[in-house]
């Protein structure tokens, strides 16, 4: 969808060269906020060892944002309609960027209120998780240079599976609750969890999705190319 931006090279055009480095070091800095309070989250990391550093990280991709969204207006004010489209698909990207930021602060907060961390069964399953979410940020920002469809598709599927997975977490843990002073803080973990992965799968949609579908991946599969495959009635987000 974003040829004119994602091109990976160059551009001559220096208003999109900037967008481009912009964007990219959005998704670098969220994968960095998420890596550094999940690992604090999972009792790897003293808060008090991270926090400064999350918390200007993140005014960094608020900051990043805004500078993108001023480019955007830029941009469309010199080309016009031609690119008004692809305006569109970024300023949803950037905003998709900037909510990894926030979620990775909520899992801060979660871990300065939670009354131990996580431990057993539970650490060992949200290890994995996190690992899982941080590959496909990894390869998100990939994608995002080197616009492969097939290696886009597959961070989708991927991402699907671990939405789902946390859902079904938090379903356990409503109608089966454990009787364990962690149960709101597992239930928060795996929301805030799944948010992040949602976000990245939105991102990486730009690649293989035309406006109208952009964040509707629900039939998208390896290699994954819908871009000619007519809407369905319902779908998912």
């Amino acid at each position: 969808m974003l040829n004119w931006l994602f091109g990976g090279e160059e551009s001559g055009d220096a208003g999109l060269d900037r967008m481009h480095s912009a964007f990219g070091r959005m998704l670098d800095a969220g994968r960095h906020v998420f890596d550094v309070t999940a690992n604090a989250f999972l009792g790897g990391t003293d808060l008090e060892v991270i926090r400064q550093d999350v918390f200007k990280t993140d005014k960094r991709i608020n900051k990043a944002e805004r500078r993108i969204r001023r480019e955007i207006v830029v941009h469309a004010s010199v080309h016009g309609s031609s690119v008004f489209p692809e305006c569109l698909v970024l300023m949803s990207l950037v905003k998709d960027a900037e909510r990894v930021g926030d979620y990775g602060k909520n899992l801060f907060d979660l871990a300065e209120l939670m009354p131990h961390p996580p431990s057993g069964e539970h650490l060992d399953v949200l290890i994995d998780l996190k690992d899982r979410i941080s590959a496909e940020m990894a390869t998100c920002r990939e994608v995002f240079d080197v616009r492969k469809a097939d290696q886009a598709a597959r961070v989708i599927c991927n991402v699907r599976e671990i939405e789902d997975f946390c859902d079904q977490k938090v379903s356990d843990f409503i109608r089966q609750p454990d009787q364990t002073d962690m149960v709101a803080v597992y239930v928060l973990a795996y929301r805030y969890f799944k948010r992040v992965a949602s976000h990245t799968r939105n991102i990486t949609s730009s690649v293989i999705q035309p406006l109208h579908r952009l964040d509707f991946t629900s039939k998208v599969t390896v290699p994954g190319d819908l871009l000619n495959q007519e809407p369905e009635a319902e779908e998912e987000s």
